[in-house]
């Protein structure tokens, strides 16, 4: 019998990545969305002959709706829907009320469904975040090696004062939804595992094209917004300069669902190179895939800008049990702008 997988936050940038993979390998997906605008936006990222394999449960709010009707007789979740922007009038209710309970509400409902249906399901996979390993108050900590093992210690009464900071609040927000994950396993022990994937800033190509400005992915928003810019405009600095393609966080996803499902597993994923907002630059104006119109105002700034000395990132842990490999930065950059490319021709019409 052909499995089904619940993929909640369906319609985000990750989702639709882990919703085509889960489809190609022959899933049954179930996604959780707020609306039927919601459905209609995935299903357009989805090709027609893998839309019978798709269904769906409308959860408009994951800070109290419930998910009994979506765990029910699935054999495994992925639960990505989680807020992350940075329009903040209330970080509590905002961001970190959301994430918290968003998280225990879906493990609490697939526990409560295997005590009554043998056990079906057995593997939970959560998306969880750098911003939930790094301690931000440490700067750019040349040389330090952050792993699994370490831990923002970014409170939720922090993020909750956080009203004019919204990284703040965001980054409490994925603290505490993840520590609140663990603290669910170690207090209920339900018959499930669950892996969560810590992925730094995340770029690449939409599942579908971007059809308005509004499609455009917070994190894609920020090289949209370099590559817009002008030729004489100014480049920024760089401030995070770690990443990785979306496609590979998709998956580590899928893969953290099928392998190592027999303990709890924390992963730490990132591309070993890094990366600056002038190497995009460049990037743009070099490579021959990049459209005319991307490059006509992508800034061109300077050959001169150096990267300072940045921490270090290591995922050897996702390579060795999951197989993950990393899609190369020039490769991200220049399917994003193709993209962007013809959202500029749309704009235009």
């Amino acid at each position: 019998m052909t499995k089904t997988i619940l993929v909640t936050g369906a319609s985000s940038f990750i989702a639709g990545w882990i919703i085509q993979y889960l489809l190609e390998k022959g899933y049954n997906v179930r996604g959780t969305v707020r609306s039927a605008a919601k459905e209609k936006q995935v299903l357009d990222g989805i090709a027609e002959e893998y839309r019978k394999q798709m269904s769906f449960v409308h959860v408009a709010d994951i800070t109290s709706d419930p998910f009994d009707e979506a765990v029910r007789d699935v054999d495994g979740i992925i639960h990505v829907a989680s807020p992350f922007h940075f329009k903040v009038t209330d970080p509590e209710k905002d961001l970190l009320l959301p994430a918290i309970n968003g998280t225990t509400r879906v493990l609490q409902a697939a526990h409560e469904f295997n005590q009554n249906n043998e056990n079906k399901i057995k593997r939970v996979v959560i998306t969880s975040s750098f911003a939930a390993i790094i301690d931000a108050s440490k700067g750019t900590r040349p040389g330090y090696v952050y792993t699994e093992k370490d831990w923002s210690p970014i409170t939720y009464e922090q993020g909750a004062a956080a009203k004019d900071d919204p990284m703040t609040a965001y980054r409490a927000s994925k603290v505490c939804a993840e520590q609140a994950a663990w603290n669910f396993i170690e207090q209920k022990k339900p018959a499930f595992t669950i892996a969560t994937i810590c992925e730094p800033m995340v770029y690449g190509p939409s599942v579908r094209d971007f059809q308005t400005i509004d499609d455009i992915h917070q994190s894609n928003a920020l090289i949209w917004s370099l590559v817009t810019s002008g030729k004489d405009a100014s480049i920024p600095d760089t401030r995070v300069p770690k990443q990785v393609d979306v496609r590979d966080v998709a998956f580590t996803h899928v893969a953290a669902l099928e392998k190592m499902t027999d303990s709890n597993q924390r992963y730490l994923i990132a591309n070993d190179q890094n990366w600056t907002q002038q190497q995009i630059a460049d990037i743009v104006h070099q490579s021959s895939l990049v459209p005319e119109n991307i490059k006509q105002t992508t800034p061109v700034g300077s050959k001169d800008y150096q990267l300072p000395d940045f921490y270090i990132i290591d995922s050897s842990k996702a390579k060795q049990d999951l197989g993950v490999t990393y899609t190369p930065f020039q490769k991200t950059i220049e399917d994003l702008t193709i993209q962007f490319g013809k959202l500029q021709q749309t704009l235009k019409q």
